[in-house]
């Protein structure tokens, strides 16, 4: 009688860990089936994205970060997104987002709350987001919960430009993604246009579709997440990475925050030539993330904006290249 309870007990346990483990896959997947409307006539459709400065330790950095002007349907407003595509799910900030239910408090019967104890989530039902020619969509979007931060809305700031979340990469999966620094804009194609074939080299993409670029230095190769969210640096790394690319002194050190946890990075200079994606830089600092926070664990180093920001780089998600142009 024993034994057949323990049996009873043990089959109810694996179904639970089933109905649990099946029940977060199906929200995790659901909260990434985007679907991407050009209504564009051209192949190449280029959209605006706009840079943000910010100050740390006392130093004005006018390129901190990368953002997107946005309209989603039921708001006047002209919102603004992180560009940020070390995030693997687009969504709204819960804090920023509850602005608006004063006077639109038809949004918030949007907000669905997560049904099951194990996944509390919530989620934004029927997210339409345009910009440029693009108008993007989805049935069940994520929403970081009590996350940003409250502002005041009314009738007299309706031309101000709100910050309400992030747009990942989720968003860009199947599809190209053309980022031109010089001229701030980007495209989202099917393929790969003619002119943008030729410097294309294999990449990876790790499980949440995020960019993971071949570094070559000193006849070793390294795998380097691309984070534009983490505009700032040409190469970041964790503590017990950082030898792998410099031994020198410490050039200089700096307070940033990593969703809104505050920690030091310190910087040294590169000594040798590296090709990362194709292209060879030099004069490069990799800076030392001693906390972990914001940071992929699961590569060698991250790498954001600063390198390319004399270029314009191709991403094809579909068949995992990268060019650099």
């Amino acid at each position: 009688m024993k034994r057949k309870f323990i049996k009873i007990l043990i089959c109810g346990l694996v179904v639970f860990i089933l109905v649990v483990a099946i029940s977060y896959i199906s929200d995790k997947l659901s909260w990434k089936k985007w679907t991407i409307i050009n209504k564009g006539t051209t192949q190449i459709s280029w959209a605006k994205f706009t840079w943000s400065s910010d100050i740390l330790s006392g130093k004005l950095f006018e390129k901190a970060s990368m953002s997107i002007p946005c309209k989603i349907e039921g708001l006047p407003y002209t919102l603004s997104f992180q560009f940020d595509l070390g995030a693997g799910l687009t969504g709204m900030y819960e804090n920023n987002l509850k602005s608006f239910f004063k006077m639109y408090p038809e949004l918030s019967k949007n907000v669905e709350n997560g049904l099951q104890f194990w996944n509390k989530n919530k989620s934004y039902k029927n997210l339409i987001i345009s910009f440029g020619d693009y108008q993007v969509n989805n049935k069940k979007s994520f929403m970081f919960d009590s996350y940003g931060d409250k502002f005041e809305v009314n009738e007299t700031n309706k031309n101000d430009t709100f910050h309400i979340g992030t747009i990942g990469s989720d968003i860009f999966q199947n599809k190209v993604l053309i980022i031109d620094y010089p001229n701030q804009t980007f495209a989202i194609c099917d393929e790969v246009p003619l002119q943008y074939k030729k410097n294309l080299v294999d990449i990876e993409l790790d499980g949440d579709g995020r960019v993971i670029l071949p570094l070559k230095i000193n006849k070793k190769e390294y795998k380097i997440t691309f984070d534009n969210g983490s505009s700032l640096f040409p190469l970041i790394a964790l503590t017990k990475n950082r030898p792998k690319f410099s031994t020198n002194p410490i050039l200089d050190s700096i307070e940033i925050s990593s969703w809104k946890q505050k920690h030091i990075v310190d910087s040294r200079m590169i000594t040798d030539t590296f090709e990362l994606a194709g292209k060879k830089f030099c004069n490069v600092k990799v800076y030392e993330n001693h906390s972990g926070l914001g940071i992929d664990k699961n590569t060698d180093a991250m790498t954001g904006n600063y390198l390319f920001w004399n270029n314009t780089i191709v991403i094809d998600f579909k068949n995992k290249k990268f060019s650099v142009e």
